[in-house]
């Protein structure tokens, strides 16, 4: 998801100042940072049995890859911030995200919350939070991003993956932990 949010954000009017290199090396640090660097140690653990499948069906196996997860988004956020030199308040979509995984991780010690939809959640927080900083009005890709959520979240319930609660919570906290940082720092 945030590699998808990089390519929009880059895609903007107002990243049009920047060289096309600077935007390649934001999508694939982000892709860096936020998919492989998380994938990684789950796919060592699953060749070594300590994770039974690829979805992490049971709970009690997730809560090493997402402290993996949370290393790999606090990076991503660093790098955001010094190589890549956003401002602040873009900078805190990292802020965010490395935020919901923690509070994911500590959730998903007790209960089973849905980081499908935190992350779909997270992606909305931040294209709302971006577009009100900005006075950007895009009305048509709010349906659109709302709409996909909405189906991630069918969808998992559909595969019986989450509850209704579960998916509701998930999307959520991803929204606030992004949107909030967005809007104050």
């Amino acid at each position: 998801m945030p590699t998808f949010g990089m390519i929009m954000l880059v895609n903007m009017d107002v990243f049009s100042v920047f060289t096309a290199a600077w935007k390649w090396i934001a999508v694939v640090g982000t892709f860096f940072f936020t998919g492989l660097g998380p994938a990684s140690p789950i796919l060592i653990m699953m060749a070594r049995g300590k994770i039974k499948d690829l979805y992490i069906s049971k709970k009690e196996e997730r809560t090493l890859p997402y402290i993996f997860s949370f290393l790999s988004y606090v990076f991503w956020t660093f790098f955001l911030w010094q190589t890549l030199r956003f401002p602040l308040f873009l900078v805190a979509v990292g802020i965010g995200s490395t935020l919901s995984i923690l509070l994911i991780t500590f959730i998903n010690l007790n209960w089973k919350i849905s980081a499908h939809l935190a992350s779909v959640g997270g992606i909305v927080g931040g294209v709302f939070g971006i577009c009100y900083r900005m006075a950007i009005n895009p009305l048509g890709f709010f349906v659109l991003v709302l709409s996909l959520g909405a189906l991630v979240a069918l969808s998992r319930i559909e595969l019986k993956a989450h509850t209704p609660g579960q998916t509701l919570a998930g999307f959520s906290l991803g929204f606030l932990a992004v949107f909030l940082p967005c809007m104050l720092l």
